[in-house]
């Protein structure tokens, strides 16, 4: 086959923990979101997971993603799926990747891209918060 097949994306979300269920190998994502907060910076994050669903594709493909601390244009971690073969372009594919570990230097937006072969396919933005501490209870 000549030349990339760049994939359709459906989907592309972020959460706390994706659930794969053994049988079906239907996925489930608990706790969809746009922001977290902390309290203190650097923050790590026990886990993140990462769903993205497509289309549109054929042939041998290795995914990589990136998180990329968009206010410091940083680069912060990232991860590779093993190579995964397409047969049939019509059909959808989906795929869940629990990322455990993470940190954020600090608050601001992050945003988490999907590469295909070195080629960028998708990216999903989310904001990182500052949590302010509670106020003192007064007597």
């Amino acid at each position: 086959m000549a030349g990339f097949i760049k994939p359709i994306i459906h989907a592309f979300l972020v959460c706390d923990t994706i659930i794969i269920d053994s049988l079906t190998g239907k996925k489930s994502l608990i706790g969809a979101f746009t922001h977290l907060w902390a309290k203190t910076f650097p923050c790590q994050h026990p886990q993140v997971g990462v769903y993205f669903s497509l289309t549109d594709a054929e042939g041998r493909y290795a995914f990589e993603i990136q998180l990329v601390y968009l206010d410091q244009d940083q680069t912060v971690g990232k991860g590779s799926l093993p190579p995964i073969d397409i047969s049939n372009r019509l059909m959808t594919q989906d795929f869940g990747v629990n990322i455990p570990y993470l940190m954020f230097p600090g608050p601001g937006r992050y945003e988490f891209r999907l590469y295909a072969d070195g080629h960028f396919i998708t990216q999903k933005d989310f904001q990182v918060i500052q949590q302010e501490s509670s106020p003192s209870p007064q007597s």
